[in-house]
This record gives structure tokens, C-alpha cells and sequence, in this order.
């Protein structure tokens, strides 16, 4: 089989693992052959399950790279949890725009999100996370020494104020963000970059399904192009407040 970055091929899975979650959350990270692919964290590919022109793809935010491939994270409801070893794909990408993170980023997630912000640990382990969970999760986050849970926004806000952080990158849902946005006292011109949880239908900007509006660009932001991590104020949330996904 001959790959070539960027372009739609097709492959298959080599190795299905169980992930443990928060709470009663359940995921499996896939990997994929792909030897040649090269991305950054924040990008994400296109996969679609190779049986036949009535199945859809959908986007998979990319984990880690490995010889023989690509690992995605895919939740109970994705159509690629039921994936198994040998199962065909269709696969492209890697789309979207990559943010590194530096030794003094701080990644913010929920439980439900946790899996969104698992790329930047990958790519530099030394980089903080704070997670907005349940009471009940606490303790399952508390095992990882990256991970600083906390209960409330407001203990969020504090934490990112004590941490004095070079850059922020925030895989949070909409309502959260939002509120976050209220209680922290952001210094300025701090890089802040959010997870825009738009519908993306095709990867490469073509269907317009995933466009944000913009004052700037006619047409609007290409999420799967430009994204799915924007820097928060290119986001008109008023406006786009409804576009958003949200994750349970």
C-alpha cells in the first residue's frame, strides 16, 4: 500500500485499546496505518469507514504518531468505536491548523473534553492541565501528576491567575468558556486558543458546514481549515453561540 500526505486513502486499523474515562465515560484509541502522516497538535483527520458511498466521515482530532501510523480517541458515540483490528478506511488529512504548546501552556478541559486535550501532553509533557470535573471524578484525575482537577470556574480562573501561563489552550465547552471568559482576569495580548466544536462535514473547506462568521472575511472562518483552534477573539460567540457542540 503507497501513502502520501494530505491526500484521501485508503487504509485500515491495526490496534484497538480501551481507554479509562472520568465518571462513566468510555473510550478507545484507534490506530491507524499511516506511516507518512506528519501533523501537529490541534489538527485532525477525516475518516470515514470504507463500506460503500452511504457512509459518512467525520472528523478525529489526532493523538499521537507512532512507525506504523496515527492514533485517534474515539468516544461510545462515534462511528468508529465498533472499529476492530483490520477494519478498512477511508482516511484524510491531516487538516486544520496546529498549535504547539511551549513548557509554560496551561490546557484546560472538562472530563468530557479530556480526550481534546491530550495531544498537547503528548507533544510537550511538561505543560499543565487543569480539568473542570465532577466531585466524582477528583480522584480519577488526581492520578496524573499533569493534571490539576478543580470543581468550579471560579477555582479554574484562580488557578490560571497563580500559574501565570505563557499561553492558554482551552478545549471547553461553550457555556463554560463563556463563563471562564467572566471570572478570569486575563492579562493582555496572553495567546488563548479554544476549541471551536463546530460541524465539520468535509475537512477541506468545500461544504461550508463548519463556517463561523467573521468580521473580516466575507465568507466567514473556515473551522476545519483555519481551526477547530481559534484564538478567542476571532470567535463572535454571540452571534455563533448555537454552532457549537456540547460535550457530555
Amino acid at each position: 500500500m503507497s501513502f502520501k500526505n494530505n491526500t484521501i486513502i485508503e487504509t485500515r486499523v491495526l490496534e484497538v485499546r480501551e481507554l479509562g474515562g472520568p465518571g462513566k465515560r468510555r473510550w478507545r484509541e484507534i490506530l491507524v496505518e499511516y506511516p507518512e502522516i506528519s501533523f501537529g497538535p490541534g489538527q485532525f483527520v477525516m475518516i470515514r469507514k470504507d463500506c460503500g458511498p452511504t457512509c459518512w466521515a467525520y472528523p478525529y482530532m489526532l493523538q499521537r504518531s507512532t512507525d506504523r501510523g496515527f492514533t485517534v480517541c474515539a468516544a461510545e458515540n462515534s462511528s468508529l468505536y465498533e472499529a476492530e483490528a483490520g477494519t478498512p478506511l477511508v482516511v484524510w488529512g491531516a487538516n486544520g491548523r496546529a498549535v504547539q504548546p511551549g513548557v509554560d501552556t496551561v490546557v484546560l478541559s472538562q472530563s468530557a473534553t479530556l480526550f481534546l486535550a491530550a495531544p498537547f501532553l503528548e507533544a510537550e509533557p511538561r505543560c499543565r492541565q487543569i480539568v473542570l470535573c465532577d466531585p466524582a471524578d477528583r480522584s480519577f484525575l488526581a492520578s496524573s501528576p499533569s493534571i490539576l482537577p478543580v470543581e468550579s470556574v471560579e477555582e479554574m480562573a484562580r488557578e490560571l491567575e497563580l500559574a501565570r501561563p505563557g499561553a492558554v489552550v482551552a478545549a471547553l465547552n461553550v457555556s463554560v468558556l463563556l463563563e471562564l471568559a467572566t471570572a478570569w482576569n486575563r492579562p493582555q495580548n496572553l495567546p488563548f486558543d479554544v476549541f471551536a466544536a463546530t460541524k465539520i462535514s468535509c475537512g477541506v473547506g468545500g461544504c461550508k458546514s463548519c463556517y463561523l462568521h467573521s468580521r473580516s472575511i466575507r465568507l466567514g472562518i473556515p473551522v476545519c481549515c483555519s481551526g477547530p483552534y481559534l484564538p478567542y477573539e476571532r470567535v463572535d460567540f454571540e452571534m455563533d453561540c448555537r454552532c457549537f457542540h456540547t460535550f457530555e
